[in-house]
């Protein structure tokens, strides 16, 4: 009995390390040939434009050459073919507390969905604007992404740049979904093994082996979700950007009209009236004080010369006594 017991230990663990090296030379195998028998062959990058691509340029000029590379990488997509995107724009914008709200609506309006943002919203300036900066990463359907950056430059502001990059994953998928097939099935012979075994050590040894293939499925599974999810959501980044509002000048406008020329003579003449008035408006406390000052300048000068010329009463005396004192001639 103990010798049956560990021949068939011994025939388990053969059984359970000749599917280990089959699924691993199958999963080899068929990721080796998945790509030409089951999916047509990927267009090779062209540098002007194929399943990569990057534009970087200002106004309407980037809008063009991106919806170029966009419809670029359209018509190169051949059935079966799986294309990850990813897409950047920069927009610039004089009230960035508007673009930001506007992002958001267009967002909306394009069935996309924010997946990051980081908003700094500054102080509003004298000439009215306001200042800060915008980061949005946002995940849209692929057939909405052009129609999205397009409100963007509508609604939001001017669009300064832009960028894009397409990876082909179509064999990462392929890849992927032959080594699910192969672990599900290492999986179901395990379990069959597992029901028909009787001794606890090899219960034990069948059930660590299900236990590692179920992880390792897992984790496939989980990379085949994320990257079906790239495929289907392309990701677009948004950068607001404060841009200061161009100062307008206002054109000189022609006055060729007698009534014009009155007119500007007439403000030219008011303009002179109100500069003289401003000017002795300014001057007038100055003027008084001088006016005062000279005013008893000239009082205190003008008793001075009084008292000068003035002649002294004793100098009179002496000629009215000799006067007086004279004489009279006789009869």
């Amino acid at each position: 009995m103990g010798r049956y017991n560990n021949t068939t230990a011994a025939m388990t663990l053969m059984v359970l390390v000749g599917l280990g090296v089959s699924a691993c030379s199958s999963d080899n195998d068929s990721s080796s040939q998945a790509p030409s028998v089951e999916v047509a062959d990927a267009p090779t990058a062209e540098p002007d434009g194929g399943t990569a691509s990057e534009v970087t340029s200002g106004g309407d000029t980037a809008d063009a050459q991106a919806s170029g590379v966009l419809s670029g990488t359209s018509s190169l997509l051949t059935p079966g073919q799986a294309l990850a995107i990813r897409a950047g724009v920069t927009v610039g914008t004089s009230n960035v507390r508007r673009a930001v709200d506007d992002t958001l609506i267009a967002v909306q309006r394009n069935n996309a969905s924010i997946f990051t943002a980081d908003v700094n919203i500054g102080d509003e300036r004298e000439d009215g604007s306001i200042d800060g900066a915008g980061y949005f990463v946002v995940q849209v359907p692929p057939a909405d992404l052009e129609p999205l950056i397009a409100d963007l430059g509508a609604t939001v502001g001017t669009v300064t740049g832009r960028t894009q990059d397409s990876a082909d994953v179509t064999d990462q998928l392929v890849d992927l979904d032959i080594r699910i097939g192969v672990e599900r099935n290492v999986i179901e012979r395990f379990e069959t093994l597992l029901s028909d075994a009787n001794e606890f050590q090899d219960i034990v040894e069948i059930e660590r082996v299900i236990s590692e293939r179920t992880i390792a499925l897992e984790q496939l599974l989980a990379s085949q979700r994320n990257l079906e999810n790239r495929v289907e959501f392309s990701t677009l980044t948004i950068e607001l950007q404060y841009v200061a509002p161009p100062i307008e000048f206002a054109e000189a406008e022609s006055n060729d009209g007698i009534a014009d020329a009155w007119r500007a003579g007439w403000d030219v003449f008011v303009g002179a009236l109100f500069a003289i008035g401003f000017a002795l408006a300014v001057a007038a406390p100055f003027l008084v004080t001088a006016g005062v000052l000279f005013g008893l300048v000239w009082l205190i000068g003008r008793r001075r010369m009084t008292t000068v010329t003035r002649p002294a009463p004793q100098d009179l005396m002496p000629e009215d006594e000799h006067v007086l004192a004279a004489p009279t001639p006789k009869e």
